[in-house]
């Protein structure tokens, strides 16, 4: 609102232009109760001009202005700002070299636009992990603080073809999955604003992987009507070409085919379009394969995130289970964990696959020599462990960050 001066309580419009959203302020407060206390905050300035806000439990009569009890008041809590020391002392915790690291990024998104030559920039990846280790080893809290670096420089992605496509996939990585850290859904929402804009280097196709390969790290923090913008744009990708183009391979199918099959907030007959598209691609020659783990992943018994409601029905998956029950999973390598997804054992009996077509799919699996785990998912309700649920996401899941299904 500029140097405007405003009387408590009124209403302001705000200006998109010139003001940014902040995050959420996620905080844990000691209390004699357990699990979460709904709060009004209340908010006074002091004599010396500063803010002082407190959380004041709702079941609790609101205490009157000004407050200056002392903190310890029974279903009131001082919400402290730390301003100064406490934020290099933090982001030293997350690695001692954090600040090297960041400044690294700085030097190429960042708000000057210095002299780079352009092979350094290709370096920044193999940088990083000399300053940090290897990236398989970077914490969910340092993956996430990288992202806040990373997203100050959003913009500036758009410097050359090497800035758009590496910034994609930093993005990516340190956001994955989406969801299960502190302040993931404001991030991905953040992101999300991005999407109209689309990729700015559009002809060239590795920028164009990254792109749909960003969408599908961060997926489990898109809400339903993302993933339903999303789910309309794939219905169209997928198409298989007809005409002149129908013998031409398409760049970037197989990204798209593994977005679309982690959407678990799509409907059921989203879900059943898109698989039956990807059936229909795979009966064309020179199809990657990969494309049967993204029609497993679509008709699994038990989405990783999402709800159980919207899982595709028991007669669609028996189907493609048939289809991928008559490959060669010696040739086929992704059908075996496609077969998998689809007969898992969920205990409902809505979602799961007649016993007889589940044994025919154990004994199928121990011919062909799968782990122990795969058969047991089929054989009883279990929990996925860390590999397989890397497989169920399509890649490693961030140290640390364990997911309950």
């Amino acid at each position: 609102t500029g140097d405007a001066l405003r009387q408590a309580g009124e209403v302001v419009a705000l200006d998109a232009e010139t003001l940014m959203p902040l995050p959420p302020v996620a905080t844990v407060i000691k209390s004699g109760q357990t699990g979460e206390v709904p709060v009004q905050l209340i908010a006074q300035l002091t004599e010396v001009g500063t803010l002082e806000v407190d959380c004041v439990a709702v079941a609790s009569p609101p205490p009157a202005l000004p407050l200056r009890e002392e903190e310890g008041v029974q279903g009131r809590w001082r919400l402290a700002f730390a301003l100064r020391s406490s934020d290099a002392t933090t982001l030293a915790r997350l690695h001692p070299r954090f600040p090297e690291a960041a400044a690294r990024l700085e030097r190429f998104y960042g708000a000057r636009a210095p002299d780079v030559e352009q092979k350094e920039i290709k370096g920044l990846r193999s940088e990083l992990e000399r300053l940090l280790g290897k990236r398989e080893t970077w914490e969910t809290p340092l993956l996430r603080e990288l992202f806040n670096v990373l997203w100050t420089g959003a913009r500036r992605r758009r410097r050359s073809v090497d800035h758009e496509r590496l910034w994609f996939s930093l993005v990516g990585y340190c956001l994955r999955p989406g969801f299960g850290f502190p302040l993931d859904e404001w991030r991905v929402g953040q992101l999300w604003t991005l999407y109209e804009g689309g990729v700015q280097f559009v002809r060239d196709a590795q920028n164009v992987s990254e792109w749909w390969t960003l969408w599908r790290r961060v997926a489990g923090g898109l809400d339903a009507a993302a993933q339903a913008r999303l789910g309309e744009e794939l219905l169209t990708g997928l198409r298989p070409p007809t005409g002149k183009t129908a013998k031409d391979k398409q760049p970037g199918i197989e990204d798209m085919a593994r977005l679309a099959a982690v959407l678990e907030r799509l409907s059921a007959a989203r879900k059943v379009e898109l698989g039956q598209l990807l059936l229909k691609r795979l009966t064309r020659k020179g199809e990657s394969p990969h494309l049967w783990w993204a029609v497993g992943r679509l008709g699994t018994r038990i989405p990783a995130y999402g709800s159980a409601h919207d899982v595709v029905p028991v007669t669609v998956a028996e189907e493609w289970l048939d289809r991928v029950m008559a490959l060669d999973w010696k040739a086929v390598t992704p059908a075996a964990f496609a077969a998998t997804l689809l007969a898992r054992l969920s205990g409902d009996r809505e979602r799961d696959l007649n016993e007889a077509l589940r044994l025919r799919v154990i004994q199928q699996l121990r011919s062909a020599k799968a782990p122990a785990a795969w058969l047991q998912m089929i054989e009883d309700v279990v929990e996925l462990d860390e590999a397989d649920m890397g497989r169920v996401f399509g890649e490693t899941l961030p140290p640390g960050l364990r997911l309950v299904e």
